[in-house]
């Protein structure tokens, strides 16, 4: 069986104790990015782990990426029977390589099992005091340019890890808001120590100097 588990946002408390007794196991174990801040603590519990980060350099689009990733998973599962697959935050919540996993495991008929997680949502909503019933659309910022926003709800938008990114989306949100809308600049929502929240004007998004793979923003 191939189990997919989250990392949750950031924070080792937000891990579940089913999560780790499944890393701590005798299952292939696989990271799709060493890049969280939970990977310190788990290797301190004894946990090991390949990762694919490598994925990353080897391939120009992130679609490439992902789908490598699934398609090896896959080749992993028929090697060991038993692989465990680890992502940041919740594995149903903007993960796209698990999307492809589940679509190749039911295409090849391998049995597979979500397990659940802390979202990266749940600690942005709490951070911001937000009820998810008053509205929000939550969008990756590498599909931006594909999405119909809608100024009515509020919108949360995930992955602006770097200035490149954030410049883009940037440009993307000029479309639909004033250059002077107030937005939340917030990175590693839920961690403590590195959570930082902050408004500023849209306009100096890509100027923060803190901009990383746990960067997210937040517009009313």
């Amino acid at each position: 069986m191939i189990k997919i588990v989250g990392l949750g946002p950031g924070a080792k408390e937000a891990l579940t104790v089913g999560t780790v007794e499944l890393l701590k196991g005798k299952a292939k174990v696989l990271f799709r990015t060493e890049k969280h801040p939970n990977v310190e603590y788990l290797k301190s519990l004894g946990v090991t782990f390949e990762s694919y980060d490598y994925m990353y350099e080897k391939f120009d689009s992130f679609d490439d990426v992902y789908n490598s990733i699934a398609m090896d998973i896959i080749e992993q599962y028929k090697k060991f029977n038993e692989v465990v697959y680890a992502v940041p935050g919740h594995p149903l919540v903007a993960e796209k390589s698990v999307t492809l996993l589940i679509k190749y495991c039911q295409k090849e008929n391998i049995q597979y099992e979500i397990v659940p997680a802390v979202s990266f949502i749940d600690a942005v909503i709490e951070t911001l005091k937000l009820d998810p019933i008053d509205g929000i659309k939550i969008i990756d910022a590498f599909d931006i340019k594909n999405q119909i926003l809608d100024k009515r709800v509020g919108l949360l938008i995930t992955q602006v890890y770097n200035q490149f990114i954030a410049s883009e989306t940037k440009l993307s949100l000029l479309e639909y808001y004033n250059d002077e809308s107030e937005i939340y600049f917030i990175r590693a929502a839920g961690v403590k120590g590195l959570e930082s929240v902050r408004k500023i004007k849209l306009f100096e998004l890509d100027r923060q100097q803190d901009i990383d793979y746990l960067t997210s923003i937040y517009i009313p």
